[in-house]
């Protein structure tokens, strides 16, 4: 079974290259609600483990298992139950902020509560596409 992740910020990543002269460079640009799919489909090389991968439904190449793993601990990717628990976590600030009557930390916690929500909603929509 596929896992699915969103894309929470820009970035860009480099596609490892697996011929012989390995003279060219790709550079694939992710950008905030793209939709990657990793793939049980994995091989190893000399590098280490790939995982295929899918964007969008559309582009899919091999990427190193240790990227994905980098993307997801900078928090450049992040699966459904993340998106959830940081939701829940937002309205308890959103709260808190109403409690102390802080409105900055209220409009900023807001808007990204706004923000994730779409990017929710997004992932959802996807995932009953795919079904």
């Amino acid at each position: 079974m596929s896992e699915l992740y969103i894309a929470i910020d820009h970035f860009d990543h480099q596609i490892d290259c697996f011929c012989p002269d390995a003279d060219h460079v790709n550079i694939l640009h992710f950008q905030k609600g793209d939709l990657i799919e990793v793939t049980p489909e994995r091989k190893s090389t000399m590098l280490g483990w790939y995982a295929l991968v899918v964007i969008n439904g559309q582009q899919a190449f091999f990427m190193a298992i240790e990227d994905i793993e980098r993307y997801f601990m900078s928090e450049c990717i992040s699966s459904q139950l993340d998106i959830d628990l940081k939701i829940n976590y937002l309205q308890y600030k959103i709260d808190q902020d109403l409690e102390a009557g802080d409105k900055d930390s209220f409009e900023e916690n807001s808007r990204k509560l706004s923000e994730t929500c779409r990017l929710k909603e997004e992932l959802e929509y996807y995932i009953a596409k795919a079904i």
